[in-house]
C-alpha cells in the first residue's frame, strides 16, 4: 500500500485530515490527534515549519489522483535532543481492516524505528494493530474529571493567598517571557511541557478557546527588585462540539510552580483557583491530565475529587521500551 510522504499539507490536504480527525472522533468517542498535532495540520506552509520538524504521511483511495481521499493519516513529530521521535495515526472509520493502518505504521517505524506513539483512549483497535507489530505501553496519561457545582459536584472552598501575594489574569504582550522562564523551570524534566516556546505559546494565544482571564498568575509581591511570578494556573474551556450532545468542558490546562516556591502550598492555592475561575464560568465538568505512574499526584488529585475517566497510552518498539 502506497504512502505520501509530505513535510508540508496543503490547505486542501489540511481540511482533509482535519475531516478525516472528526470522523474518527465521532466513531470512537475521543479525538485521535492532539492538540500540538491539529495545530502542526493546520499551519499554512507560508507561516513556516513549526519549532519541531515533523513529517505528514498519508494513505489516499487513488493514489496520483487530484481528487484522491485520505484513508487514512500519520503525523510524525521529530526527534528532540534524547527525546525519540514522536506519532500518532488515524484510519477513516470506513476503511479499517484494510490494511491502512499497518502500512502506516510500518512506514513510520522503518524510518524512525525508535518512534514511540500515543494511541488516545486506548481503543480496541488501537490495542489490536499494537499487538499485531510487537509493540508495548511505554507510558501511559490519565484523564481524571470530576463535577462542579453546575453538575452536582461540591462547592469549592474559598482560597486562602499567603501575605505578599496576588493573583491576576496574564496580560498578552505583557507576561509571555516571564511565564515561559516559570514554565520552563517547572517542568524541566517533562518531556514536552518544558520545551514549550514563544512560537508554541503564540500558537495556542491565537485559538479561540483561549482566555487570558482564565489565565491565573500568582506573584510574589515581596521579591526584589519587583513582583516575581511564583506559579500559575491555565485554564481552558472547549468547546462544545456542534451537533453533538457533549456541552463545553473546562480543563486544569497546565498548573506550575517555580522551583523555589516548590513545597509551600502553591500548587495546591493556584489548582483551587483555577477550579473556582471555571465553576464560575457555569461549567458542568472540569478535567486534566497526569502521568499514569504519578501516585502522589493522582492522589492529590482524587483528594480534589478526581476519579479517572480515560486513558491515553504511548507504545513503542519492544527492542526500544
Amino acid at each position: 500500500m502506497d504512502v505520501t510522504s509530505l513535510d508540508a499539507l496543503p490547505p486542501a490536504r489540511s481540511a482533509d485530515v482535519l475531516a478525516l480527525a472528526v470522523r474518527a472522533t465521532t466513531a470512537d468517542g475521543v479525538k485521535p490527534l492532539s492538540e500540538q498535532t491539529v495545530l502542526d495540520v493546520r499551519r499554512l506552509p507560508s507561516e513556516g515549519a513549526a519549532s519541531t520538524p515533523s513529517t505528514h504521511l498519508l494513505v489516499f483511495d487513488a493514489p496520483g489522483e487530484i481528487h484522491a481521499r485520505i484513508r487514512g493519516y500519520a503525523h510524525v513529530e521529530h526527534a528532540v535532543g534524547a527525546e525519540p521521535a514522536g506519532f500518532e495515526l488515524v484510519v477513516h472509520p470506513d476503511h479499517r481492516r484494510g490494511g491502512v493502518g499497518t502500512a502506516l505504521l510500518r512506514h513510520v517505524l522503518s524510518r524512525w524505528p525508535q518512534a514511540r506513539g500515543w494511541a488516545h483512549g486506548s481503543t480496541e483497535a488501537a490495542q489490536a494493530l499494537a499487538a499485531q507489530e510487537g509493540l508495548q505501553v511505554v507510558r501511559e496519561m490519565w484523564q481524571m474529571s470530576r463535577p462542579l457545582s453546575h453538575g452536582g459536584g461540591d462547592a469549592l472552598p474559598a482560597p486562602e493567598l499567603p501575605e505578599g501575594f496576588s493573583v491576576r489574569s496574564f496580560i498578552v504582550g505583557q507576561d509571555e517571557q516571564a511565564w515561559l522562564d516559570v514554565n520552563a523551570a517547572a517542568f524541566a524534566d517533562h518531556p514536552e511541557q518544558g520545551r514549550t516556546t514563544l512560537e508554541d505559546l503564540g500558537d495556542r494565544m491565537g485559538e479561540t478557546w483561549f482566555d487570558p482571564h482564565g489565565f491565573l498568575l500568582l506573584e510574589d509581591h515581596q521579591a526584589e527588585p519587583e513582583p516575581r511570578l511564583a506559579a500559575f494556573h491555565w485554564t481552558k474551556v472547549e468547546p462544545a462540539t456542534p451537533g453533538s450532545s457533549r456541552a463545553a468542558a473546562g480543563e486544569v490546562y497546565v498548573v506550575g510552580v517555580h522551583p523555589d516556591y516548590q513545597g509551600r502550598g502553591l500548587g495546591t492555592l493556584t489548582t483551587l483557583l483555577g477550579l473556582r475561575h471555571l465553576d464560575a464560568c457555569g461549567l458542568p465538568e472540569v478535567t486534566l491530565y497526569v502521568e499514569g505512574d504519578n501516585a502522589p499526584a493522582i492522589a492529590s488529585y482524587r483528594r480534589w475529587g478526581f476519579e479517572r475517566s480515560g486513558v491515553d497510552v504511548m507504545y513503542a518498539a519492544a527492542n526500544e521500551a
